[in-house]
């Protein structure tokens, strides 16, 4: 089973989206978190620090796991985290980036599990 994480960033009520470019076959052009597959030995935690600095360049430190599952081949991890640092997309796997409330989320194409991330920040008052 392959390791996936993503990190879930928040700021003034509103969650970080990055569109993937179409460098995959999973999702091309669709919104998500930042995050991918762990390197051979990595940690879920690992994962995400190491994939969050690659897509866009932030300092991201995982405070709690909101969601865990399983798809297809991967057992994926959704951390929630404290970030630092200036946004800096990495071009080859993603193509754009936004801030989004709750609402102006649900009118994008979104990735994988992600309609029901947004949907657990916002019972959580989080978005």
């Amino acid at each position: 089973m392959i390791l996936a994480a993503s990190g879930i960033i928040l700021q003034n009520k509103k969650i970080l989206l990055l569109q993937r470019s179409n460098y995959t076959q999973n999702y091309p052009e669709f919104w998500g978190c930042p995050g991918g597959r762990a390197e051979k030995g990595e940690t879920a935690k690992q994962n995400v620090i190491r994939e969050v600095k690659e897509e866009c360049n932030l300092d991201f430190k995982p405070t709690e796991i909101l969601k865990t599952g399983v798809w297809q081949d991967r057992n994926y991890y959704r951390f929630l985290g404290n970030w630092s640092g200036e946004i800096k997309i990495q071009e080859e796997e993603v193509q754009s980036f936004g801030w989004f409330t709750f609402k102006e989320s649900f009118k994008l194409n979104l990735s994988f599990d992600y309609k029901e991330v947004i949907d657990l920040l916002h019972k959580k008052q989080l978005i």
